[in-house]
């Protein structure tokens, strides 16, 4: 997957849509008419690290948490989620057709979601075995690291 530990951009996104979307449901007939006339709001969609890109975001993080020989295997394990999800996200198309309607559009937007939620729910368990071994400091730099995305 992209590392994209937090999809805040595409969820801030979702929710401005929905924000929207209930004003012009409840709102009065100004604000309906406020609303239909403003431009519509996309959802960002971050691109994903490129399979070929992930073994640089590998020894960032790797480098950012000062491994110990100790924590390799644990770090190894999170980096090879991390090889897997971003194949996998690699094998979903991110954008709709060029000529595509409103509808293609979420669905894939929900396509590349699922694979995204599916690659980070695999993430946890070893992050969290990582997590464990870290010092104070280490996790400091994880936490630090992960809001950003582990490459960045």
């Amino acid at each position: 997957m992209s590392l994209r530990f937090a999809t805040a951009a595409g969820l801030l996104g979702w929710e401005i849509i929905a924000a929207g979307s209930g004003i012009a449901a409840t709102g009065t007939s100004e604000e309906v008419q406020l609303a239909q006339a403003q431009a519509p709001v996309q959802a960002p969609v971050q691109a994903p690290v490129q399979p070929q890109n992930i073994e640089a975001s590998i020894s960032s993080l790797h480098q950012r948490l000062q491994i110990t020989p100790a924590q390799e295997a644990q770090f190894g394990a999170v980096a090879n989620v991390m090889r897997e999800n971003a194949r996998a996200e690699a094998t979903v198309p991110q954008q709709p057709p060029a000529n595509g309607t409103a509808v293609d559009d979420l669905r894939a937007y929900i396509r590349y979601s699922e694979v995204e939620l599916a690659g980070l729910k695999k993430m946890l368990p070893a992050l969290e075995a990582l997590y464990a071994t870290l010092s104070p400091t280490q996790k400091n730099a994880a936490n630090a690291a992960f809001r950003q995305g582990p490459g960045g």
